[in-house]
């Protein structure tokens, strides 16, 4: 029967190899976790540069059909062509009736429900 030294010897002859067998999976593990951090600080500028790769006439789908991903991140606000056509448009929107039309059509038929729920339960009631 073996002694518990000799045991305690081959149990850290197997927990060497062990360690042995990880040290280029934690190698690898490291030098993977730096590159998805550089990879990371590089989606705000290509967001930016996408972004102003559409603004000068490229669509998206020719970007993509090049060879460029969209991005997973655009850059946050609107370009400032979209917010001035949206201000063009929006005048004429809120000028015609069709603005208050649907505001107040959905509060007679909030009211009409209503009505109709206390008048049904006045008549049970009463």
């Amino acid at each position: 029967m073996a002694s518990s030294h000799d045991i305690m010897q081959r149990m850290r002859e197997v927990q060497a190899a062990r360690e042995k067998a990880f040290e280029p999976l934690a190698e690898i593990l490291g030098q993977r976790a730096d590159l998805q951090r550089q990879l990371a600080e590089l989606d705000a500028p290509y967001g930016e540069a996408f972004v102003a790769a559409e603004a000068a006439g490229w669509t998206a789908e020719e970007l993509t059909a090049i060879g460029a991903e969209e991005p997973a991140k655009r850059p946050k606000g609107r370009p400032r062509g979209a917010r001035r056509t949206a201000k063009k448009e929006t005048p004429r929107e809120t000028s015609g009736a069709s603005a208050p039309e649907s505001s107040t059509a959905a509060i007679p038929g909030q009211e009409g429900t209503g009505e109709a729920a206390t008048a049904a339960a006045g008549s049970v009631s009463g």
